[in-house]
């Protein structure tokens, strides 16, 4: 019999007073629900404003336009528009939190407007995901979302 995902998932209420907190209670989706593994919070807020930090570098750094950056990331010129004016993504707060972000975006442009193979430019977002997951800060961030007092699992090593 398949468990129904939705089924496990319940509403959180977390403390105003908590950075990480204000992080995950700011889900465009509605409020954040528990049972969430890494990857998901990964999927759901570090990519999201990994690809934010992309386009926003390589717009000011490397002066391209929304229709080129659209086309090199596969994504909507209407996307890079959100992407710039910090509609999508949810502006910089978790940016601000994981400040590794910034640093991968920029490796991540650079390799774009250099040409590089898109096989090299994932790995880098596949390093900067694995990186972000050992992060004690994300550990804090997966704790609270999935109510996990005592896990340790973002820390373990592969």
């Amino acid at each position: 019999m398949a468990v129904n995902p939705q089924s496990l998932s319940y509403d959180c209420d977390y403390p105003k007073n908590n950075g990480v907190s204000a992080l995950l209670a700011e889900s465009a989706a509605g409020p954040v629900r528990k049972m969430k593994t890494p990857c998901e919070l990964v999927v759901g807020k570090i990519l999201p404003s990994l690809r934010a930090a992309v386009v926003k570098e390589l717009s000011g750094k490397y002066h391209m336009k929304q229709s080129d950056i659209a086309k090199k990331l596969g994504i909507t010129q209407a996307s890079v528009s959100q992407y710039l004016s910090s509609t999508r993504a949810g502006g910089t707060k978790v940016t601000e939190s994981f400040p590794k972000i910034k640093t991968y975006a920029d490796e991540i442009a650079t390799r774009i407007v250099q040409g590089e193979d898109k096989f090299r430019i994932y790995s880098v977002i596949c390093s900067a995901c694995k990186d972000i997951r050992s992060d004690e800060q994300f550990c804090k961030m997966h704790r609270l979302a999935s109510n996990l007092e005592g896990c340790d699992i973002c820390n373990k090593p592969e």
